[in-house]
């Protein structure tokens, strides 16, 4: 047995001869070695491991938040939804009244029309008004003026019956179809005669029960007109 090196190796063998076969031996120093390295290569990709995972950053504390972006470009328009469907039909409303308004009619009554008949303290006279209905005469109205400042029938001014011009009295009543006028002597003792009698011309105003107003008095054709809003 003597010392023998390995070409390409460093490291000292012994050989032995058993037989005629020449075996190398490994020193125990080159295992030691060979394994020295090893864990030496091991450590160092250990460290290497260690110190890339110290030094990676740490989590910090979460920043404040940031401005509000600015407002993106509006969108295009979404497509029109279905029309929805139609509603019923309501119920229809209660037939209100048939509208009417009042009916004047004008006429002129001549002096010579005044009768005096025995029994009646004053003259009289009638008018036939067909407009006068028994549902007027019951339900209704009928209102008269007399004009005297103009017997054409082309009067600017009517006062109301009943009236008095402090010497006579003017009067009538109506009943279906007629207008009974009346004139009397306000005087006490004292008759009206046939002189008593002159032109005059009346209008008559039939209101119907429907617009009939209870406690409308008027005094004048024109506070008629305003109240209806009557036409001529």
């Amino acid at each position: 047995m003597f010392p023998f090196f390995m070409p390409n190796c460093k490291y000292a063998v012994q050989l032995t001869n058993y037989g005629n076969k020449k075996v190398y031996i490994w020193t125990q120093n080159l295992k030691s070695r060979i394994m020295f390295s090893v864990k030496r290569a091991f450590s160092i990709l250990s460290m290497a491991v260690l110190f890339l995972v110290a030094c990676s950053p740490e989590d910090g504390d979460t920043g404040p938040a940031g401005p509000v972006g600015p407002e993106g470009p509006i969108g295009p328009a979404g497509t029109n939804g279905t029309n929805g469907t139609n509603g019923t039909n309501g119920i229809d409303g209660i037939d209100g009244k048939n509208g009417t308004v009042p009916v004047v009619t004008t006429f002129f009554v001549d002096s010579a029309t005044w009768t005096m008949p025995m029994g009646v303290n004053g003259i009289v006279n009638s008018i036939n008004v067909p407009q006068i209905t028994s549902a007027i005469v019951t339900d209704g109205a009928v209102l008269v003026f007399q004009s005297s400042d103009n017997p054409s029938g082309t009067s600017t001014t009517w006062t109301a019956l009943p009236y008095t011009d402090g010497i006579f009295s003017y009067l009538f009543n109506y009943a279906t179809g007629v207008v009974n006028l009346k004139i009397t002597v306000t005087l006490n003792g004292s008759v009206p005669n046939l002189q008593a009698a002159s032109d005059h011309t009346y209008k008559v105003v039939i209101i119907p029960p429907a617009v009939k107003i209870d406690g409308f008095d008027p005094k004048t054709y024109e506070e008629v007109q305003m109240v209806y809003d009557l036409k001529d």
